[in-house]
């Protein structure tokens, strides 16, 4: 992409990088990019997000829900240190609700599937979940939701994160105003 903006005006190349991301196109199920060294971090969470559902409620840690990113700078670990444990509460016998608190709403930045991320993370961060034999779909509370980014020209572009669903074999993400069966990043995990 950047070689194509070579020799054009400045705002023309903003524009450009721009229209990469906007709107994010929903991708093909084969279009999944793969995520290696996660396969761990996901059985766990869905380990722990189970046994939190038969018990009723539970907690794990905000860097849990994080998979596989790396690279996050001691400032940035800092910041989800300030963060309480992600608490969920079971609703029904297949689901219920999740909620993360932090005194501020924070900015880490990690490598997640090999590129730079952003990750914004309100000061609460709540939805709901549902689990099955296949794994977790988390919704988010459109006015608590995480937002994922990268850097553009030097300058951070987010997307909100509508939901997420999260199997053994792949992490799909589709954001605000997808409520469509195709994911707008989809991850194999390895």
């Amino acid at each position: 992409m950047i070689w194509l903006l070579a020799g054009r005006p400045r705002g023309l190349h903003i524009l450009m990088a721009l229209a990469t991301l906007w709107p994010l196109p929903a991708v093909a199920e084969t279009d999944c990019v793969p995520a290696p060294g996660i396969a761990g971090e996901v059985a766990t969470f869905l380990t722990d997000s189970a046994a939190a559902q038969a018990a009723g409620t539970g907690t794990m840690p905000i860097r849990e829900v994080l998979f596989g990113v790396t690279d996050i700078d001691d400032e940035d670990q800092g910041k989800l240190d300030t963060r309480e444990k992600v608490q969920l509460t079971r609703r029904i016998a297949t689901g219920g609700d999740y909620v993360n608190l932090g005194p501020k709403k924070i900015t880490v930045e990690g490598i997640f599937a090999g590129r730079e991320t952003l990750f914004r993370l309100p000061k609460r961060i709540e939805g709901s979940y549902r689990l099955d034999d296949k794994g977790a779909l988390l919704t988010y509370d459109p006015a608590h939701a995480v937002e994922v980014g990268e850097h553009i020209l030097g300058i951070p572009f987010f997307m909100t994160v509508h939901r997420m669903s999260v199997t053994p074999e792949k992490l799909a993400f589709y954001f605000a105003g997808n409520d469509g069966a195709d994911p707008d990043r989809c991850y194999l995990v390895q």
